[in-house]
């Protein structure tokens, strides 16, 4: 839990506050209180730390305690909606392309770039949106489990290869390309 306090007359601090919780998968759920799971403490203590915002905030490790139905108040926290679209439209996009690459074992050169960098980049955008809630607080049918298997289907595939064909067109050598 982050609680924090800026003053109005430093609100690009706040502003650059909000945008790095956001993005590290807080979210607010009052004014000035943040909330994400436990496992995102040391990324944030990180964060506020290298940007100079530390004065600002309060971190917690809580444990919800009681009063309310938690699955249906963490709903009112988080967009699940709106996660569930961005999951389903990579599923959409990529699970057809795993499904047809998967019997070939294996893409080579210019067709696994291709394929991979918009695929990498679609999905790098996921993780920040998802606040990694366990299961119980996640609705029944959240979709990020089958996106995240498609994820990992193609990078198996296409990863090594795409590296190879920027290695092959660069003349990096391959420690230099990681």
């Amino acid at each position: 839990m982050a609680v924090f306090s800026v003053p109005e007359s430093e609100r690009s601090y706040r502003y650059q506050l909000r945008t790095r919780l956001t993005w590290l998968g807080f979210d607010n759920i009052a004014p000035g209180v943040w909330l994400a799971p436990a496992r995102l403490l040391d990324d944030a203590r990180d964060m506020l730390v290298r940007l100079g915002l530390s004065e600002y905030v309060h971190l917690f490790a809580a444990d919800y305690a009681a009063f309310s139905d938690l699955p249906a108040t963490v709903s009112s926290w988080w967009d699940f909606p709106a996660i569930e679209e961005q999951y389903a439209g990579f599923t959409d996009v990529y699970g057809p392309l795993a499904a047809a690459l998967a019997p070939r074992g294996g893409v080579e050169g210019a067709e696994a770039f291709r394929h991979y960098v918009p695929m990498l980049t679609q999905w790098r955008r996921l993780p920040y949106l998802d606040p990694g809630l366990p299961a119980e607080l996640l609705p029944a049918d959240w979709n990020a489990v089958a996106a995240r298997q498609i994820f990992q289907q193609l990078n198996d595939v296409l990863a090594a290869p795409a590296l190879r064909y920027v290695q092959e067109r660069t003349g990096l050598p391959q420690e230099s390309a990681r």
